[in-house]
């Protein structure tokens, strides 16, 4: 190579799915690749997910005999269920390469068992492949397959600053430190820890920023976003996040609630289903007023073992309650009307809510909302207890640069394309859309979209030798 040729082929800025993903594919595609990790191990907030991957028509689905499913349905159904609030361009994208990523991630190590394919939530096929090992499971074959190939990884080093030659983006700073790249990708995820952005972002979330947690990696800051909208970078998916309601009273993710719970809103009466996917849940609440009341009595509490949750336990046992009642954080009271008022809800109404559940378990038929009745229990053994759940957990930021359908990131000014400069996973507010319908939704955008970017990355440096 020419002596003033740059350090790398690609720089990747971040080693989640994303950034993982595009190092594989740039080295794949015959550039020399740096990966750039601001902690001290790969992984991100895939490692830490539960590692569902969206797809349709995979070999996956054949092997498990799921039959007349495809990208062109799949497509469909994603503009469908965002309401076209979306950019078909970037869908057909995620929905014609996703069965092929699939195979790509097992060539790579990834295990998709056919048995633990799945419904995501309202597709009409099973799309949802859970990964053995969950999120760190793929994580673990990525960073594997990157050391095989002998990327360069630097850990413990945060970038600070976009290097910049006419307009182009030709590398990246590191403290003192200076490294020359052909182009640069940015996965450096989310921005849900660094509350000043999501304030700045997401105002549906100031309201509880107070209390706002996420368990997204805490690398999670929001450092790619900045630069990039330094030099111009256009935006999308303002006002969108993934909340999900918390109790705020134990630490772990509580996607999914018990269905021995009664919830109610401000009004004192049921709104939902409780036991609704959180894609439905957690959005309903808000527009309920921002926050629900999980009711339940003493017997309810003497019995629970959890919500049967992949991600834990949460609140829901016999001893997390216990505690949280001893130590004054759960009100409870010896009647329904008493609880209400405790709770600032209006005992008449609450009383009939309760009154009306209790009968519809009595008689199997949930006459408001058809939960499945095996989940209903009665609601008549005092004391009765109150827990306040609020949207304060926040997995995944909306907000964030516009791609294309290669990876590149576009310049707000006139929408082209930033030379040099591509975006990949979480820190992209264009993939998913308004409605994140299902899971595995995110990890599939992310590893769909770093491997392209990754590969474009790498092919725009060789046409430029």
């Amino acid at each position: 190579m020419a002596a003033d040729s740059p350090d790398f082929d690609v720089i990747v800025v971040g080693g989640g799915g994303a950034g993982l993903s595009a190092a594989l594919s740039a080295s794949e595609s015959g550039a020399s690749v740096l990966l750039v990790e601001a902690a001290s191990k790969t992984g991100g907030s895939t490692a830490l997910s539960g590692g569902a991957f969206l797809a349709a028509g995979t070999s996956v689905q054949r092997a498990a005999g799921v039959d007349g499913d495809s990208a062109q349905e799949f497509y469909d159904f994603f503009l469908a269920v965002n309401r076209w609030d979306v950019e078909p361009s970037i869908v057909r994208r995620y929905t014609s390469e996703g069965a092929a990523v699939v195979d790509w991630l097992i060539d790579h190590g990834v295990t998709f068992a056919p048995e633990e394919l799945v419904r995501g939530e309202i597709e009409r096929l099973p799309r949802l492949h859970r990964a053995g090992g969950g999120g760190a499971g793929i994580a673990a074959a990525l960073s594997r397959a990157c050391v095989q190939r002998g990327i360069d990884i630097a850990f413990g080093t945060r970038v600070s600053e976009l290097l910049v030659t006419d307009g182009a983006v030709t590398g990246v700073r590191a403290g003192e430190q200076e490294v020359t790249a052909g182009a640069v990708v940015l996965a450096s995820g989310g921005f849900a820890n660094n509350h000043e952005l999501v304030a700045e972002y997401i105002p549906l979330a100031r309201p509880y920023l107070e209390d706002l947690r996420s368990p997204a990696a805490p690398t999670n800051l929001g450092d790619g976003l900045r630069m990039a909208l330094s030099l111009g970078a256009a935006t999308a998916g303002f006002d969108r996040a993934q909340v999900l309601l918390s109790s705020g009273i134990v630490s772990d993710l509580e996607p999914v609630l018990p269905g021995w719970l009664i919830c109610v809103d401000r009004s004192g009466r049921r709104f939902v289903d409780e036991t609704a996917f959180y894609h439905v849940m957690n959005p309903l609440t808000l527009r309920h007023g921002g926050a629900c009341w999980a009711i339940f009595d003493d017997a309810a509490l003497r019995s629970a073992r959890g919500s049967g949750s992949r991600y834990g336990s949460g609140l829901w046992t016999e001893d997390a309650l216990t505690s949280a009642v001893q130590a004054g954080k759960i009100p409870f009271a010896e009647d329904i009307g008493t609880l209400a008022e405790a709770l600032g809800l209006p005992p008449g109404v609450m009383c009939t809510t309760v009154s009306r559940y209790n009968d519809d378990a009595d008689t199997g038929t949930d006459s408001l909302f058809f939960k499945n009745p095996s989940t209903m229990v009665p609601c008549r053994t005092p004391p009765f207890y109150g827990v306040k759940l609020r949207p304060t957990m926040m997995p995944v930021t909306g907000f964030g640069l516009r791609i294309d359908a290669d990876g590149r990131v576009l310049r707000e000014s006139d929408d082209r394309p930033i030379p040099g400069l591509f975006a990949a996973g979480e820190i992209a507010g264009n993939v998913v859309g308004p409605s994140i319908f299902s899971g595995g939704a995110m990890i599939a955008g992310a590893i769909i979209f770093g491997r392209r970017a990754g590969k474009v990355a790498a092919e725009s440096m060789a046409v430029a030798r």
